[in-house]
This record gives structure tokens, C-alpha cells and sequence, in this order.
């Protein structure tokens, strides 16, 4: 008796799981659906991406979605071909009368392919909600050719695991790479060529918050005995949080970039080679309430230039109190003209496209942001300079911009400097035809140097020269001090000239 009820119990949870399973595989499908539904509506919005093709097909334990989305070729194109110097042949108006205004070029077309097995067992291989496996393919030709770039393995790897959260992991995998390209000579050839990348994307149900993170060894372009290019050991990281359920785009966070080397060899005692080390870019884009901050930091450790080394180096800037919505407002009215390539050809047309942002970008400025160079500094045998500065309209009003003489007595601007002694008076003797020359332009360098520091228009201190300079209310100051070129000039000793 015993055995028996034994043998129905389990014949019972067996048919409670056969029943579960079908049940549970159709509510995750249909919850990948809604995922992969949202993901396609965030590249709608994109304006210069065209979605033109959407089939999903779900069937009880699988599914199948095909994608294709169109990219105008203006994108990877300057807004407009640089005029032709006055006097070529090509900018005469009768050198070529049959000459035929240039056709648009057919946007880039790619489709995305994937396929989705449900859970809770997707293929009897995890326990999940689901997992996808995605292909991009390209037209023949060029799928043709990256078959032969990457040795006829796929270009990418594109796996993708869904939680029962709504959320899941992508991991992105390229193999390495070869491709030949035309080089700098006439008839040359060049190798572009990689050891491969790898990203895995975290995301969040909804993509309220998604983060990455990867890298790439290498990437290289050269000619055979001819310059060369290689980047290696590039890091990146970013983590994003959506600032408004209704904006799908917009997001808050920060993004991290960073290369261990990046080189330039140009062959052929060409010129110095190029070395730069421990190179990082980062970017930090806090929110507080509709305001973004956007504030970037960019260094390296080392910049070698032939046989000096002007590391480390640092360029940091920032733009605060950014109204968020006003500026995706005006980043879409930008990106929407790449939506017509033919007005990216006519310069006149472009300008006036972009006419009507300009209340757009008025409106962001009524929010008084700050633009601010947070520092630039560099090393040179004399010595490190530094330099900061920051500018932004007081108390703007709209009538202000309708009249533009009005504006300087709104600017707020201040510049901080710091620059060695030695650099100013080197630079200052470097253009002469003679030494004897140069000897004399540093003496007088040394002369308004002293003269500068003594009007207190700049401090020296340990061979730096340090000066603030800030125009406010329309009144520039320089240490502080109003600035009187005419009491300056005064002072200075005989020969030399007004300092500038």
C-alpha cells in the first residue's frame, strides 16, 4: 500500500510539472516579448534610425524575431563637402556642363535575427525565463566580406539570458580580425586588424537600468614598412539609470573609457613618433531633479612626442545645470536632419534646418548652465602648465538674445592661469632669426614679466606665473584689479613693447 501511494504521489507532481511547464513557458514567453517590444521602441525613437521591418512570431516554448533597420550614409559623412578652393577646375561653373547633381546614396541596411527558447528550462540547459541566441546580417557583399575579415566565423556572438525579474544579461563576443583597406599611397594597401572584443550588458526589467562593461587587446592599421596605428589593453564601463518613464532615452549615469597604449609609428622617419599611456576618458552625468550635470575628465599618463614626454596630461570639462528635457529636445531636432540626406549636401539648406533650434537653445540657456574648463595641464621641460576657466550668462532674460549687444554685460567668465617662467620667455625668444635675437626677446619676456607682477596683474612664485582673469558686469579684472593697458604700457622700460 505503501509503494502505491508512493508511485501516485509522484505520478501526481509529475502531472502537476507536465501541466507547469507549458503554463509557465507561455507567461515568459510573452514576458520576453514585452521586453524585446520595449527594446524596438527605444530604436524607433532614435531619429536618425529607421526601424522597417518587426516580425515576432512566439509559439508556445520558442519564438523568432526578425528586425531590419535602416542608417542614413550621412551619418558616417561630414554635414557637407568642404568648398573647392576659388580657381580649380572643379569650381568653375562651365568645367563640367554635363555634370549631374550627386545621386543620395541608399541607406545602410542591416537585420537582426533572433531566437528565443522560453524557460523554465530554455533548451534543457538553465533554469531561467528564457535565452536568445542573435546574428546581424548584412547585404551579400558585404556579408561576403566579413566572412573573409573574420575567417568565416560570424562577426559577432550575440547571447542574451533573461531573469525572472523581467531583466537579464547579454554577453557580446567578436572574434579577431583582418581587413585590408586602401592605404595612404596611391594604389597601397593597409591591414586593419583586432584580436577581438567582448561586452556583457546587465539590464533591468523595463531598462530602467542597465549597466556594461568590456574590452578589446588590440587594434591595429599599418602599411608594410609604412606608418602604423595600434591602440591596445581598451577598457570600458558604464552604468545608467532612466531619469523619466516617459523619455525612453534619457538616462543618467557614467561611462568610463580607458587604453593602455596608443601609438603612431609614421614610417620612414616621417616625423617623431607618437606614444600615449594610461589614457582615460570619464564621464560622470549626475541628475538632480530635471538638471543633468555632464562633467568629463580626460588624461594620460604619459605623452610622448620623439624624444619629450609632455605627461602627464589632463583636459577636464563640464557643463552644470543642464535642463534635461530641453536638451534632448534639441539633441533630437539635431539628429533628425540626418533623416535627410539630400539637405546635408546644401549648406545653405543645413543652416537653415538648424535656424529654427535656435529658441531651443535659447531656452536652454535661460537656466543660467555653467561651461567651466575644469583644468588643462600638461608637462614641458620647464615646467607643468595648468590653466581653468569657466563662463555663463548671468540673469539672461529672452529679450537679451534679441538683441546681441546686450549680451556682454551678462557674461560671467573667469580664466585661472599658471604658467612657468621659463616656459613664457622660451616661447618668446623661439621664433628668432638669430641667437643674439632670441637672447634680446627673452631679456624683454623677463622685463614685462617683472613689470606685469609689479602693476600685481600676475604673481611670481617659484619660477610660476600665476594670473586670474574674470570680465563680470562687463568689466574685465585681472587679479582682481581693473585692467589699465595705458598705465601698463607706461611702466614699461625703455625698447620694450606694451605688454600684450
Amino acid at each position: 500500500m505503501a509503494q502505491k501511494n508512493v508511485t501516485v504521489a509522484a505520478a501526481a507532481v509529475a502531472a502537476v510539472i507536465a501541466a507547469a511547464v507549458p503554463a509557465s513557458s507561455w507567461y515568459l514567453g510573452k514576458q520576453i516579448e514585452a521586453t524585446h517590444a520595449e527594446i524596438d521602441a527605444k530604436i524607433a525613437a532614435i531619429p536618425y534610425l529607421k526601424l522597417v521591418r518587426h516580425d515576432y512570431e512566439r509559439r508556445l516554448f520558442d519564438a523568432d524575431e526578425v528586425i531590419t533597420i535602416e542608417i542614413p550614409v550621412a551619418m558616417f559623412r561630414m554635414p557637407f563637402e568642404q568648398d573647392k578652393p576659388a580657381g580649380t577646375a572643379e569650381n568653375q561653373p562651365d568645367a563640367h556642363p554635363e555634370a549631374k547633381a550627386p545621386q543620395p546614396q541608399p541607406p545602410l541596411r542591416f537585420t537582426v535575427k533572433s531566437s528565443i527558447q522560453h524557460g523554465p528550462l530554455p533548451g534543457f540547459k538553465t533554469f531561467a525565463a528564457g535565452r536568445a541566441t542573435t546574428v546581424i546580417e548584412f547585404d551579400e557583399a558585404l556579408q561576403k566580406k566579413l566572412a573573409e575579415a573574420f575567417g568565416g566565423k560570424p562577426a559577432l556572438d550575440i547571447q542574451t539570458l533573461y531573469d525572472f525579474q523581467g531583466g537579464g544579461r547579454g554577453t557580446l563576443k567578436s572574434p579577431p580580425f583582418k581587413i585590408v583597406v586602401p592605404g595612404q599611397a596611391q594604389g597601397g594597401q593597409a591591414i586593419l586588424s583586432g584580436d577581438g572584443l567582448e561586452m556583457v550588458v546587465d539590464f533591468t526589467r523595463h531598462m530602467e537600468q542597465y549597466s556594461m562593461r568590456g574590452g578589446a587587446p588590440r587594434f591595429e592599421l599599418g602599411e608594410p614598412n609604412g606608418p602604423r596605428m595600434t591602440m591596445t589593453g581598451l577598457r570600458m564601463e558604464s552604468r545608467q539609470q532612466r531619469m523619466f518613464a516617459d523619455d525612453p532615452l534619457l538616462y543618467s549615469g557614467s561611462q568610463q573609457f580607458s587604453l593602455a597604449e596608443f601609438s603612431i609609428d609614421p614610417g620612414q622617419e616621417n616625423g617623431p613618433k607618437i606614444g600615449l599611456k594610461e589614457l582615460k576618458y570619464d564621464v560622470q552625468v549626475p541628475a538632480s531633479g530635471d538638471f543633468i550635470d555632464v562633467i568629463a575628465r580626460m588624461g594620460a599618463g604619459t605623452v610622448q612626442i620623439g624624444e619629450q614626454n609632455y605627461g602627464p596630461a589632463n583636459y577636464d570639462f563640464s557643463l552644470k545645470h543642464l535642463h534635461a528635457r530641453k536638451l534632448m529636445a534639441l539633441n533630437r531636432s539635431f539628429l533628425t536632419i540626418y533623416t535627410k540626406p539630400e539637405m546635408l549636401q546644401d549648406q545653405a539648406r543645413l543652416m537653415q534646418a538648424l535656424a529654427p533650434m535656435k529658441e531651443q537653445f535659447v531656452a536652454l540657456l535661460l537656466d543660467n548652465p555653467v561651461l567651466s574648463i575644469d583644468r588643462i595641464s600638461f608637462r614641458m621641460p620647464e615646467g607643468e602648465a595648468k590653466i581653468s576657466a569657466s563662463i555663463r550668462l548671468a540673469d539672461v532674460k529672452a529679450e537679451d538674445f534679441a538683441n546681441p549687444m546686450l549680451l556682454p554685460a551678462k557674461i560671467d567668465a573667469t580664466a585661472d592661469i599658471a604658467l612657468p617662467e621659463k616656459l613664457v620667455t622660451t616661447f618668446a625668444g623661439g621664433k628668432a632669426d638669430s641667437e643674439e635675437e632670441a637672447q634680446l626677446s627673452r631679456e624683454m619676456a623677463e622685463q614685462t614679466i617683472a613689470n606685469v607682477v609689479q602693476q600685481g596683474y600676475a604673481t611670481l612664485d617659484g619660477g610660476l606665473l600665476k594670473s586670474r582673469i574674470s570680465l563680470k558686469a562687463g568689466q574685465l579684472l585681472i587679479n582682481d584689479k581693473p585692467f589699465n593697458p595705458m598705465a601698463l604700457a607706461q611702466q614699461q622700460p625703455p625698447g620694450v613693447a606694451p605688454a600684450q
